[in-house]
């Protein structure tokens, strides 16, 4: 426990996507169960929570802030990702052909199984592993959701929320005995940069 109160923090950012939610300023209910009280410097970013640790981390490399709080909160369960995702994604490139989640992560896996990395029997090992649910023979008999991913590969729509501390590496020492730290920060979304 780090025994920290609202007051220790300098710096509160809020990932959420409204977008995918239904609903704007989804980001408050995040808000609220931090607590805002007393006062501090909040920010929302619309996205995902990644941006919102990015955000964080690039204050804490200013000096500005020594400690940050970062949220990322989605409710996918509101809304229909296969058709929500392909409005989200690049005018240029990726909208025009329409691509769900899915068919990226088909594009994913199809790579990492070129690459020697995992099989699909391998694949079907870690949902037998993870949701206790048949034998991995099993799984394999079933269709193609978006060849080479069956539905035991495909995660639910589900609803969700992380958050976390970041302190500056002096800090963190004096609140743990062994902190973990960022080195360097690669966050890409837009393919065509």
């Amino acid at each position: 426990p780090l025994n920290l109160t609202r007051a220790d923090v300098d710096f509160t950012c809020l990932g959420s996507c409204d977008y995918i939610t239904g609903q704007a300023f989804s980001f408050v209910v995040n808000l609220d169960a931090i607590g805002a009280w007393p006062p501090s410097r909040d920010s929302h970013v619309e996205m995902d929570g990644a941006w919102a640790l990015y955000e964080a981390w690039l204050r804490l490399q200013e000096g500005d802030i020594e400690i940050a709080v970062v949220t990322g909160s989605g409710r996918s369960s509101t809304g229909d990702p296969a058709l929500i995702y392909p409005m989200e994604m690049d005018p240029y490139y990726l909208a025009p052909i329409g691509a769900d989640p899915l068919t990226f992560a088909a594009l994913q896996a199809r790579s990492v199984i070129g690459a020697g990395i995992a099989d699909e029997r391998s694949m079907a090992e870690v949902a037998v592993r993870s949701r206790g649910k048949g034998t991995v023979d099993e799984l394999l008999q079933d269709d193609y959701v978006r060849e080479p991913l069956r539905r035991h590969d495909v995660p639910p729509i589900t609803d969700g929320a992380a958050a976390m501390v970041l302190a500056t590496g002096e800090r963190a020492r004096q609140m743990v005995e062994r902190p973990a730290y960022i080195t360097g920060f690669d966050h890409r979304t837009e393919c065509h940069n």
